[in-house]
Formats: C-alpha cells, structure tokens, sequence
C-alpha cells in the first residue's frame, strides 16, 4: 500500500498543479479584467527598498539606476539599512548615489526585519504612492509613470536581469518568468486576484495605513498583504514589467524556495479564512486559496517521493492496472505542462523549450523534496530560522543534490532487489534530477 500511495501522491500533485496552469493559459470561461481606474494626475512616488548586509555593488547599481528620476518631482527613494557590519555600511554609504530625493536611512535596532525596515521606510516618506522595491529591482521610467497613476493597489511582473548568465541562471530565469507570465500577466487578463509581490508592488498610502502598514513576524508579506486586500474587496491591477534579479545558484534558489513556502504555508494557516469571506465570487476565493496551497501542494510530491525510502524495502509491488492508469495520468500532466511552456517560450521568444523544460523539471522535482520540511514546520508551527537570498553570484555546493542522489540510488537498488517495480519508478525521477544537476547544473 505504500508503493501505491506514494505513487497516487505524486501523480496528484504534478497533475493538480498542471491543470492549474491549463487553466490559467487557455481556460476561455473566465471574466475578463476590467481596465484599471487611474488617478487623474501624476503624484509623489516613494519608492522603499529595505537592505540588510548587501553587497556594495549590488546597492551601488540600485544607486546609480534610480539617480536618474531622483531630481524628478514626482519621484523619491528611500533605502532603510540594517547593517550590523560598520565597515560594510560605511562602503555603502560612500559609493551610494546621495541626491535630492534620495535618501539613505540605518536601523540599528532592525526591529522586525525586513516588514519593519518598510514600515519604518514609510514613516520617512512623503508620497501618496508607496513602491515596495528590492535592491535588485529595477523598473524602467515608463513603469513608474504608470505606477504614478495607481488608483489603489498596481503590481508590475518580473522580468529577470541576467548579469552573470550560466545554465542554472538561466534556467532559474526562465521558471521566474514563466511564474510571472502564469501568475501576474494571464491572472491579471483572466480577471482573477492577483496577489501583491515583495518587490514590484504600489499601494497608495491610505490604503497602506488602513492595512496597519506590515504585520511584523509574517516572513511572506506579499502573500498576507493579498489576505487583507481580497478581504477588502481591492483588487490589484499589473502594469508593466519590472527588471529584477534572480538568483544565480541553485543553492540560492533553494534557500529562496524554502522560506517562499514556510511563508506561504504560514499566511495560508493563520490568513486563508479571509479569502474564504473575501466579498468577490466562489470562483476567485477558490482560485486565489488554490495559488496560497502551492507549496503544499508541491510538498504532496515531496511526501510521494519520501514514501517510497520504506515502501522500497518493505513491498514488492508489481505494475498493475490502477498504477498503469496513475502512470497515465502523470505522462498526461507532464503533456499539458509541456503545452503550456511552449506557449510561453514562443510570447517570451528567447527560450528553447526542449532544454530549458528539461533543467526546470529537474528543479521543480528537487524542490518537492527541499520545501517538504518547511511546509511541515510551517502547519504545525515550528519556527524555522531562514536566510535572506544571496544577491550575489557567489558559488557554493547545495548539499541536498548529493545527499538525494545517495538516498534515491539506495531506493532503486532496494526496490530492484525486493522487485518494486512501482517505488523503482517513482524513485527513478528525484534520482535522475539530482543527477542531471549535480553534472549539469550545480
């Protein structure tokens, strides 16, 4: 039975998640968005960025980027730091571009973290409009005069800035995009909720203010800020893109997974009864409560997976009509996931699909695993210390790819002997991915 239930737990996940995303590309049944109100005139933009311990350079192209609408009157920039390293700060501080409108703050207390850093950064400005922007995000001029316009809320998808590109950066670029195409351009036209992003959205102050600014201790603040907003009935409209960074390794893709799904699990568990009351139709509440039970849902997988380590060595389990039949389902959800990248790769123009899909799936089966603790900590409410996501492209090896290969190949060798044929293909996937990236990726 545990050969069979990690089976059915995989091919539920992949093949959930694939319709999902069917839906979101070519579901026809959907009320399209109305266009956006726009204030009548342009208004003080305040742009908030909150740093802790970046590199120099990192914040030093943020400085150079955005002294160019620092002299404009409709723009200002405030950076709250919290460095505890002086000499680091004081490098900072020495190459940032200081002008009229920008501005440079250090928290020495760091009460909150990053929510705090932005409740404070709000504090210090002045516009009518707040931009929620990371330090390696950089919008073009035409963004933020759309952004300057924002009746209520406005939220610009990502498009990834490549600055050091290899195979792993690539391919983490291309699942960002693929997310934001998905998750912020076809939402958005399908007139679904969209949900804020941690860097890249606009919300007008007294909309900000009603919210109570941040919740301090929520690590996903984009995610509860669209639990309160769904609850109010706003509905957040996309604008243009944004230019971002992407991680570079996979070892900071992982570390950026993990705590987007410990926070995303933790709102879903604490938040998720606001969507349920949210004053919009059953069909929104339930798509946006599905989007909130992603890393769950990935977490299923990953439970799948991990079943199979005893079911290797406890059953023989022989393919049968009901695995064949769960096998069917799982080429299928591969075959629509395929349709829709496609459609994606062919609007993006600058992927190839058979390559880039390969190196995706490999990470996406990773993930299953990597995020499986996290997801557990977060519904039983275990606090786990997590990381900001290095901005640099500094290398270094992830752990997980060697320690899943070394598990795996002992499940294959296990279900070869006891003649599993069913945890044999089960475990045959997070093998191969970890094999593919520790050769190809890592």
């Amino acid at each position: 039975m545990l050969s069979l239930a990690s089976l059915m737990l995989v091919t539920f996940s992949m093949l959930a998640v694939s319709l999902y995303h069917v839906t979101l590309v070519y579901g026809k049944a959907m009320d399209m968005a109305s266009p956006p109100q726009r204030s009548a005139k342009r208004e003080l933009l305040s742009i908030v960025t909150p740093i802790k311990n970046e590199p120099v350079d990192v914040v030093e192209r943020y400085g150079r980027h955005f002294s160019r609408y620092a002299s404009a009157s409709a723009v200002e920039c405030i950076v709250v730091a919290d460095y505890t390293d002086d000499k680091l700060f004081k490098d900072v501080l020495m190459g940032f571009s200081l002008s009229d409108g920008m501005f440079l703050v250090r928290r020495f207390n760091g009460v909150g973290g990053r929510n705090g850093a932005i409740n404070d950064g709000t504090r210090f400005s002045s516009g009518s409009i707040i931009v929620l922007l990371d330090v390696d995000a950089y919008p073009s001029e035409e963004v933020l005069k759309e952004i300057t316009m924002c009746s209520s809320v406005c939220v610009a998808r990502w498009s990834v800035c490549e600055w050091s590109p290899t195979r792993t950066s690539k391919t983490i670029a291309f699942i960002t995009e693929y997310g934001s195409w998905l998750y912020y351009k076809l939402k958005g036209l399908r007139g679904l909720f969209v949900y804020p992003l941690g860097s890249g959205t606009a919300i007008r102050r007294e909309l900000f203010d009603k919210v109570g600014g941040l919740r301090l201790g929520v690590i996903q603040d984009d995610m509860w800020l669209g639990t309160q907003l769904i609850h109010r009935g706003v509905k957040p409209h996309v604008v243009g893109e944004i230019c971002v960074g992407a991680p570079q390794t996979l070892s900071a893709f992982f570390i950026q997974q993990r705590r987007w799904a410990y926070g995303t699990t933790e709102v879903l568990k604490g938040f998720g009864k606001l969507v349920l009351k949210a004053p919009v139709k059953h069909f929104q509440k339930f798509e946006a409560l599905f989007y909130l039970s992603q890393p769950l849902l990935a977490s299923v997988a990953g439970l799948g997976f991990i079943l199979a380590v005893p079911a290797s060595f406890l059953e023989a389990q022989h393919i049968g009509v009901l695995e064949l039949m769960l096998l069917g389902m799982l080429v299928l959800s591969l075959a629509l996931e395929s349709l829709c990248v496609r459609k994606f790769a062919r609007e993006a123009g600058k992927y190839d699909p058979p390559y880039v899909y390969g190196r995706s799936s490999a990470i996406s089966t990773l993930l299953s695993i990597v995020v499986l603790p996290y997801v557990i900590a977060a519904l039983v409410g275990v606090k786990v210390p997590y990381k900001i996501t290095p901005k640099s492209g500094e290398t270094s090896k992830e752990l997980t790819l060697p320690v899943t290969a070394l598990l795996f190949s002992t499940i294959l060798i296990a279900s070869v002997v006891r003649g599993n044929s069913v945890t044999m293909l089960v475990a045959a996937m997070p093998l191969l991915a970890s094999i593919y990236a520790l050769v190809r990726l890592d």
